[in-house]
């Protein structure tokens, strides 16, 4: 699922501490938001895809403030984690 994968990335870049702050402080969802969505087996909603990876989404803000501190190679990565969660929510809900 495309959010356990930005989570991974996010953790390991240090960005975010738990699912739970994952949860409320990138997708903008419950603390319990993405340990309840894998329970359960649900696709992310747009709405949290949205915050995540929207045009200006969280991803993109957190790639522009990498960049100004010269971490270049992480913040292109954060880029096409949000190309992909674009990808994603084109594939799920607009076809």
């Amino acid at each position: 699922m495309i959010i356990n994968e930005v989570y991974d990335v996010l953790k390991d870049y240090q960005l975010t501490t738990s699912q739970y702050d994952f949860s409320t402080d990138w997708l903008g969802m419950a603390a319990s938001y993405m340990s309840s969505a894998a329970a359960r087996e649900r696709e992310p909603s747009a709405e949290a895809l949205l915050t995540l990876g929207g045009g200006g989404g969280k991803l993109q803000r957190a790639a522009s403030a990498m960049r100004q501190t010269y971490r270049h190679s992480e913040a292109d990565a954060l880029d096409r984690l949000a190309r992909r969660v674009w990808d994603w929510l084109d594939i799920r809900y607009c076809h």
